[in-house]
């Protein structure tokens, strides 16, 4: 049988959620032909990288186009819309029509199916981050045939959603920690000053984000308070589609000391900045959960002014301060992190805890590469005898 990984994107940030699988499945299944697939250098890169920690894998990389005729105006189009991830559907299908089955992070191929009429193929969605937020539109994971889930969290809520099907998913972990813990790089410190460290993790979801309300007053902040230092990391959509959501960043926020500014590395994506940090500063984004691998304090930005205490959506604002006013509430809630986080530390480590599986004896990639061996044989036999019949 023959098995895709799809990663279909600019950046590599989807790379750390669903390539462990890959690997372990062509180490613990070699009747599986596995085969990641790409559609960037730098997720060819990470691919590679995290490849290093699985020795004797057999996967096998290959890198898939768009028409030329797209590539030439991708670089205008991508500022506003990724319409790459479907030309890259569309101009491959042959590729995709030789597979049994499908593993993908984003939801965009299950245009494989709606679109194209691929409905042979089976389609697996391995999630990429575990956070809270609205607007992440849950409905489509009901079009895959199989998801794999990083906690009881997920389950419920897409339970409650009515968009899990039985016996259709399974609770594997988060298998971007192993990942880290392997690339084992530390704590870097990326100042030549031992002040506090605050990273700074702008969601790109404009109707959620901090960005377009607080982003330039929380950078100016920081240039008229050297005593802290900043590192600027939001995600990385937020400057892909710079036109899109407004990004923006004046000259003189590059030329402040004390601020680290990273738009675009592959540092956004490997838990380089949210290790470093002593306090974390954002609004919506799943990576507060992996900032709480080692739980520290947290300021949340509630730049649209919600009532956001009983919301499920922002659970995780009770994992540390909300302020609603950067020029007069952020100097004393850094003030206050420190001593104020033994308050928030048991609702961290209970989110931690509900949003993330673990198990000991295995790892969340070995349990996802079971899984997605026992379900594809499994429903391939199924089909097999329906036929027969």
């Amino acid at each position: 049988m023959r098995i895709g990984f799809l990663f279909n994107h600019y950046s590599p940030h989807q790379m750390p959620h669903a390539a462990p699988y890959a690997y372990e499945l062509s180490r613990r299944y070699p009747e599986f032909e596995v085969v990641i697939v790409t559609s960037s250098e730098a997720e060819v890169a990470m691919a590679r990288s995290i490849g290093a920690l699985y020795p004797g894998h057999r996967c096998r990389l290959a890198r898939l186009y768009s028409a030329w005729w797209y590539r030439l105006i991708d670089p205008l189009v991508s500022l506003l819309v990724f319409g790459r991830k479907n030309r890259i559907l569309k101009d491959n299908l042959d590729f995709f029509r030789g597979l049994d089955a499908l593993v993908s992070p984003e939801r965009h191929c299950r245009r494989l199916h709606t679109q194209y009429g691929l409905q042979q193929l089976k389609l697996i969605h391995t999630r990429h981050g575990a956070g809270d937020r609205e607007g992440t539109r849950e409905e489509e994971v009901a079009l895959f045939d199989f998801v794999l889930l990083p906690g009881q969290k997920n389950v419920d809520r897409l339970a409650a959603a009515g968009y899990l099907k039985p016996g259709r998913y399974v609770v594997t972990g988060y298998p971007k920690f192993e990942v880290i813990r392997g690339w084992d790089r530390g704590r870097r410190r990326l100042f030549d000053n031992p002040n506090p460290v605050v990273v700074y993790n702008p969601h790109f979801y404009q109707p959620l984000s901090s960005w377009s309300s607080m982003g330039h007053a929380v950078l100016d902040f920081f240039v008229a308070h050297p005593q802290y230092n900043l590192i600027f990391a939001p995600h990385a959509v937020l400057f892909e589609r710079r036109w899109r959501h407004h990004a923006s960043l004046p000259a003189r926020y590059k030329k402040a000391s004390n601020i680290l500014i990273d738009t675009d590395s592959p540092a956004l994506s490997d838990m380089t900045y949210t290790l470093a940090a002593d306090i974390y500063l954002g609004d919506v984004s799943s990576q507060i959960y992996e900032f709480l691998l080692e739980p520290r304090p947290c300021i949340f930005l509630n730049g649209h002014k919600v009532a956001w205490e009983n919301n499920p959506h922002y659970a995780h604002w009770r994992f540390g301060q909300v302020i609603d006013d950067v020029a007069r509430e952020l100097g004393p809630a850094l003030a206050a992190a420190s001593d104020t986080h033994p308050r928030f530390l048991p609702e961290q480590l209970a989110g931690f805890a509900y949003t993330f599986y673990e198990e000991s004896g295995s790892t969340a990639a070995q349990r996802g590469a079971d899984a997605i061996a026992t379900f594809v044989v499994g429903d391939s036999q199924a089909a097999v005898s329906l036929s027969a019949a």
